[in-house]
C-alpha cells in the first residue's frame, strides 16, 4: 500500500509537508514585512530567507511573493 517514493521524494515531503514545527495559514504582515526587507538584501535566495523565518519553508516564501508581495 503507498506510492513508492524514492529517497529525495521523501525528503521533499517531509521538509515541505510533514515536518511538526511548519506553521500553517495565512502569513502575518510582519512576516510579509519580513520578507520584503529580506529579499532587498538577498534577493532571490528563498532559503536564506526561510532560514531567518521560523516554520515557514523556502518555497512557500517564494509563492508568496510571486502570488502576493512582488511590485
Amino acid at each position: 500500500a503507498g506510492l513508492l517514493r524514492c529517497g529525495k521524494s521523501c525528503r521533499l515531503r517531509w521538509t515541505n509537508y510533514l515536518r511538526p514545527d511548519i506553521k500553517r495559514g495565512n502569513f502575518t504582515k510582519e512576516e510579509e514585512d519580513t520578507i520584503i526587507k529580506l529579499h532587498e538584501n538577498l534577493g532571490n535566495r528563498w532559503s536564506a530567507i526561510a532560514a531567518r523565518l521560523p516554520g515557514r519553508t523556502d518555497n512557500e516564501i517564494k509563492n508568496i511573493w510571486h502570488t502576493h508581495l512582488k511590485k
